[in-house]
């Protein structure tokens, strides 16, 4: 308990003294335990509480209501920023300067009057200094009636031009699983995508920034979606068909979800001015910086835009610590990247805690389809969508998913499938049909268009899918019967799969045919011998060859130059 007495009985005489006078009393006992005693029955007397209340300034009584609203304690260096310091002062300067008679803040007033203590003490965001009302001098004060601070922003004209559609992420995350579906993909060891899988991606996806994908591929693995298996990149079937299957809204909001309760998602760290080191990472709640950053956007405008400037300025006027509740400003090692510099203190509030909210609103709240942002002269302006309202709580009920019609199979072997699609159906049908344009380009409004070919079906047989598996689904996915040209075609196509194959290989030629007994038989090289032809030459696999080579060279086989690979040596 945080009692008067508790912070008293550490004060010396000549502190106990001056908040007596500053009450109008003077102190008998010349023993510390004894006046603080006195002086604690001094400060509880509620005519005297009354006195020194009307005797307050007003921001010094606005500070006071401040802390009582807050439950009677509050982080000092929060306090201390919006209310002022309290000076150090030692005995001596005490009595010359009586800071009581003028004090230098609303803080230091309080402190004198005998309403302020300050302690070590601990909460959810760890320990620190704290600044307290004693909890037996609470109920003597008169309780406040503050409402929290308005978020006041201000509301523009609604910008031309087109908005962002909410659904892109949904669309660009299902062109991925595609990509992931029908190539072999070899991440680096990091976990980062080669240059050939990044290329081919940018041109599937609504949107080619680094970040965005980065983004989705990490939502991708914590949904599950996508899992490294050896060398490869490979899909999980249930959870994948799952979100395939479910409705639009249901697939947007798992990607909200996703990205909102993900704590190794750092969205401070990855603002593209900011450059964090590790102890920041340790340090930073993105999840509660989340949350707290949701509830006050959830008190913006519904019904109209607004500049992003103006929201940003409400974040630092009433609640600037959304992201240090422990009011921290100087622990944090953030560097400006363009500069070098740390942004350390308050007064880097703007290079960090605004870039941060500018970023995430045109950068990560804008691809989650929870806000539509614009660029706009001055800067960007946003609203809440229908899909962020939804997320925030603002409105109850989930949108009607049109259902989806059945797709259209044709004499020329394309395929129709008309909007809205089901990306279920869609997907069934990427595995065996080549699509007319990025699949992310199919969107619900638009026909998605697909052409049945003899490489996409090979593609699909040779993943284990057969033949009537391919005609029982588009069967079941049309309206009428798939044409029996197509049918006898597809057959026709599926029966010649495998009849024949076609290898690059390299010959191996030896001079002797001891030498060749020897290579089939050692276990280095024999799994590396394709064919043997003649009892001096071989087939080799073009795969197997640089490691070939490596192992003939171990065995004290000197290659000739010529049988070299120019461009293994480029």
């Amino acid at each position: 308990m945080y009692t008067l007495n508790r912070f008293l009985i550490d004060y010396d005489l000549s502190l106990l003294r001056a908040l007596a006078e500053n009450r109008g009393a003077l102190l008998t006992s010349r023993r510390q335990a004894e006046a603080a005693d006195e002086l604690a029955a001094l400060l509880l007397d509620p005519l005297s509480v009354r006195t020194a209340l009307s005797r307050l300034r007003p921001e010094s009584r606005h500070a006071l209501d401040t802390l009582l609203a807050a439950g009677g304690r509050m982080r000092a260096a929060q306090f201390w920023r919006r209310f002022g310091q309290v000076r150090p002062m030692g005995p001596g300067r005490l009595e010359r300067e009586t800071p009581w008679r003028d004090p230098a803040s609303p803080a230091e007033e309080l402190w004198y009057a005998g309403f302020l203590f300050r302690a070590f003490s601990q909460d959810e965001a760890g320990p620190g200094e704290f600044v307290f009302i004693p909890t037996d001098l609470q109920p003597i004060l008169p309780q406040p009636a503050i409402e929290p601070p308005p978020l006041v922003v201000a509301s523009v004209p609604a910008p031309g031009g087109g908005v962002h559609d909410p659904m892109a992420l949904v669309y660009d995350l299902f062109a991925y699983l595609v990509y992931v579906q029908n190539h072999d993909v070899r991440p680096y060891a990091d976990g980062r995508l080669g240059q050939r899988d990044l290329s081919a991606l940018r041109g599937w996806l609504t949107h080619a920034s680094g970040r965005r994908l980065a983004l989705l591929r990490h939502v991708a693995g914590k949904l599950d979606f996508v899992a490294r298996q050896g060398d490869m990149l490979r899909l999980e079937a249930d959870p994948v068909k799952r979100w395939l299957a479910s409705t639009r809204a249901q697939q947007l909001k798992a990607l909200q979800d996703a990205w909102f309760h993900d704590p190794d998602w750092n969205d401070l760290c990855r603002v593209p001015s900011l450059q964090c080191d590790q102890q920041t990472l340790w340090r930073n709640d993105p999840v509660a910086t989340r949350q707290a950053l949701l509830a006050l956007l959830a008190r913006c405008p519904l019904d109209s835009w607004w500049s992003v400037t103006s929201f940003i300025a409400a974040i630092q006027a009433s609640h600037p610590d959304f992201q240090r509740p422990d009011g921290d400003y100087t622990s944090w090692y953030i560097r400006d990247v363009a500069s070098g510099e740390y942004l350390s203190g308050f007064e880097s509030w703007d290079r960090v805690e605004g870039a941060l909210l500018a970023d995430l609103l045109t950068g990560p709240l804008l691809w989650l389809g929870i806000v539509a942002a614009v660029p706009a002269e001055g800067g960007a302006v946003c609203r809440l969508t229908e899909a962020g309202m939804r997320f925030l709580g603002l409105v109850a009920g989930e949108p009607e998913d049109r259902p989806s019609p059945p797709l259209v199979v044709h004499p020329d072997f394309s395929v129709e499938v008309p909007p809205p699609a089901n990306l279920y159906t869609r997907f069934q049908l990427e595995r065996f049909a080549e699509p007319q344009g990025p699949p992310a380009a199919a969107t619900d409004l638009e026909t998605g268009r697909y052409q049945l070919t003899v490489g996409s079906l090979g593609r699909a047989l040779a993943r284990g899918i057969r033949i009537e598996q391919v005609l029982a689904f588009l069967q079941q996915a049309g309206e009428r019967p798939v044409p029996a040209n197509v049918v006898g075609q597809l057959r026709l196509w599926a029966g010649r799969f495998g009849q024949v194959q076609l290898e690059e290989v390299a010959l191996l030629r030896v001079k002797s045919e001891r030498v060749l007994k020897d290579l089939t038989v050692l276990p280095e090289t024999r799994s590396l011998i394709s064919k043997v032809l003649t009892p001096t030459t071989a087939l080799v696999r073009k795969r197997d060859l640089p490691r070939l080579r490596k192992e003939l060279r171990a065995l004290g086989y000197l290659l000739p130059e010529a049988t070299g690979d120019p461009g293994e040596r480029g």
